[in-house]
């Protein structure tokens, strides 16, 4: 059986393997829904994908503010949420709330040119600043494992 100490190491290697991908895995989803996403369409499919995609963009924010190990031993998840993690999570809500409001001016110069629906600039704003959250959180958490 693994004690608390050695599942709290575990997770947080496998967290700071992770955290990059989901990151990049973000920025893609955007990617790849931009161009299949049916935009301001009423139709129950589309309003499946606007549910499905609040209920992934929700999870994501949660995991990323609580550092996950949601189904760790209480114990265990207290270690692995370390000063390092701490200060790496931090920084990475930084970066990612910077992006996000750098998109927002973006989307806002661009619109008079290419109007967007409310749907696809908040879409853009949510995932470019949860992508690039994930991404710094998995570099400072893969240098704090050098």
């Amino acid at each position: 059986m693994v004690d608390d100490f050695e599942a709290a190491e575990q997770f947080s290697k496998i967290r700071a393997l992770a955290a990059p991908f989901i990151g990049a895995f973000i920025l893609a989803l955007q990617q790849g829904v931009v161009f299949v996403w049916d935009w301001g369409s009423t139709s129950s499919g589309a309003l499946l994908q606007v549910a499905a995609w609040l209920f992934f963009a929700v999870m994501m924010l949660l995991l990323l503010l609580s550092g996950g190990g949601w189904f760790l031993p209480k114990k265990a998840r207290a270690l692995a949420d370390d000063e390092p993690t701490r200060a790496n999570r931090d920084r990475a809500v930084r970066i990612g709330f910077v992006v996000a409001i750098i998109t927002c001016f973006l989307v806002v110069a661009v619109s008079p040119f290419e109007p967007l629906p409310a749907q696809r600039a908040a879409h853009i704003v949510a995932s470019m600043g949860l992508g690039t959250a994930f991404l710094a959180l998995g570099m400072g958490e893969l240098s704090s494992y050098g």
